[in-house]
């Protein structure tokens, strides 16, 4: 049978006039067509992208793959990743192909984009670490298969684009778009040697970004029964229910020199009263911030104002002013310049407003912590779960929008390991030869203001036993040290500490390791 044969450019105005070829579907899946646990490996060459393509360069590449994964895990074999100060890098590995009959590997021109999402599993809850402008609003929920890009969101048509650029120009408030990392497409010839389009991302596992919502508020008053019990047995007794009782010392001036809070253990009875009540004035000014111009705080003190302490002459106190007086004498060791006397005791305290004083304090104890908790960092939970998912945007036709394809399955739960529980080598600091001292020269300074340069200069017996004066010569030192002497230093008073701690811890097993190694003669 003859066939005639079309001149080139009639054949491709004849492929113009036809319909474009029907899409077919796209996978992203683990390199080698395995589960979730296949996606992570670990690497711990210092050039980890190089070794990486060298191990898929290799005809036994899915070999050296399972090797590299899961390194580590816990008893309850969640996957454990390593940080890169224990010469540990993490990488997911996927590969893309087209959902055919022998699964051919995807054309990477074909890619118009891609990337690489980290998220934290909580509660069942899948969560994302999200951004809008320059803003970081931290880990929020978001849906597994929603695009990361809030743009790309909803019916995508050509003929719409107009219209949703300018309705996106107009939003004076920017949606959270969840943040991506980088994903990138293998060298061809590792694609080639393995026979798959490639895509690999380095996983970050540690990060200075944190949150600039606030943290989390956590209601003490809503803790469990069991917890409570516990702030209730911390708390000092004065802030509770209690019997009515003499306090130490009655009617005498309060005594700047004595270490209040240093007489826990002390045999004198009335000097270990001396220190409940310090505890007390501690616990309200320091630990609740009763001084502290908030609500709670104010509520705390109101509560202390209607507790009555008599004075020598039928005089009288309160709690709180006792507390706002006794705190700079008990708790800085200031002078007594205004005569404040101990009270001659402490009166009965029913269980209605012991009550109220606990509740108060635990509100206090919100606060505070509200206060002295600094926005949530990307990796602060140290039981966090993670996991990681990627996705490609394969390019449409023309007037059609990209496709979005995530990987499945993502990959399994993991743990990040915290910076002290590495099986990296340890770093190696080099001491100086004790011939070599003379030589070391400072390499830091230190520069004192007159005060602590007097109190430093002053007997050191002095400052044992809590004493020191500050006055003298108002010089200020500039004072340099060699930073490897102080290390040699505190090596040396590390050894004589550790020994000393070895006779009841047993720790040196696990905190000293030496070998010998030969030196050059």
């Amino acid at each position: 049978m003859m066939r005639a044969a079309l001149h080139p450019a009639e054949r491709r105005r004849i492929e113009a006039m036809m319909p474009p070829e029907a899409p077919h579907d796209v996978v992203l899946r683990p390199l080698g067509g395995g589960d979730g646990r296949t996606i992570i490996v670990t690497s711990t060459a210092q050039n980890f992208v190089d070794a990486l393509f060298e191990t898929l360069r290799a005809p036994d590449w899915r070999t050296r793959l399972a090797a590299m994964r899961r390194r580590r895990s816990d008893r309850a074999d969640t996957l454990q990743l390593g940080l890169p100060t224990h010469q540990q890098f993490q990488i997911a590995l996927f590969e893309a192909a087209c959902r055919a009959p022998g699964r051919p590997r995807l054309d990477p021109a074909k890619i118009a984009s891609r990337g690489l999402v980290l998220r934290r599993l909580a509660g069942g809850a899948v969560q994302g670490w999200m951004k809008a402008g320059s803003s970081i609003a931290g880990w929020q929920a978001t849906a597994e298969r929603d695009d990361p890009d809030p743009a790309r969101r909803g019916p995508q048509h050509g003929a719409n684009a107009a219209v949703r650029a300018i309705l996106a120009g107009r939003r004076r408030t920017q949606p959270l778009a969840e943040d991506v990392l980088p994903l990138f497409v293998a060298p061809r010839d590792v694609c080639e040697a393995c026979g798959r389009t490639i895509l690999f991302a380095p996983i970050p596992v540690v990060s200075s970004e944190r949150s600039d919502g606030a943290p989390e508020r956590l209601d003490y008053a809503a803790l469990p029964n069991e917890d409570r019990a516990e702030l209730a047995a911390h708390f000092s007794s004065y802030l509770g229910a209690r019997p009515a009782a003499s306090l130490p010392y009655p009617g005498t001036p309060l005594d700047p020199t004595i270490n209040a809070l240093g007489e826990k253990f002390s045999t004198d009875v009335d000097r270990g009263r001396l220190f409940l009540v310090a505890q007390f004035v501690q616990q309200v000014v320091v630990e609740l911030g009763g001084l502290e111009a908030k609500p709670s705080a104010r509520q705390l003190m109101n509560l202390l104002d209607g507790i009555v302490l008599p004075l020598p002459g039928n005089r009288a106190t309160t709690a709180a002013r006792f507390v706002r007086e006794a705190s700079p004498i008990l708790l800085e060791a200031q002078p007594n310049a205004g005569g404040v006397l101990m009270p001659l005791s402490w009166p009965r305290v029913d269980e209605a407003t012991g009550t109220r004083l606990f509740e108060s304090a635990l509100a206090c104890l919100s606060d505070q912590h509200a206060r002295l908790t600094a926005a949530p960092g990307k990796f602060d939970g140290r039981d966090d779960l993670f996991q990681v998912r990627a996705f490609v945007r394969v390019a449409g036709h023309d007037g059609c929008p990209d496709t979005l394809v995530w990987s499945d399955p993502a990959s399994e739960p993991f743990r990040i390991l915290p910076w002290w529980d590495g099986d990296g080598p340890p770093i190696r600091i080099a001491l100086p030869d004790l011939s070599q001292i003379g030589k070391v020269k400072p390499s830091v300074a230190f520069e004192m203001p007159p005060a602590l340069a007097n109190l430093l200069a002053k007997d050191p017996k002095q400052l044992k036993d809590g004493g020191g004066d500050t006055s003298g010569l108002q010089l200020g030192w500039l004072c340099s040290f060699s930073i490897p002497i102080i290390t040699l230093c505190a090596f040396i008073v590390l050894n004589i500490f550790l020994g000393l701690f070895d006779l009841v811890l047993r720790w040196m097993i696990l905190l000293k390791i030496c070998i010998p190694i030969p030196v050059k003669k």
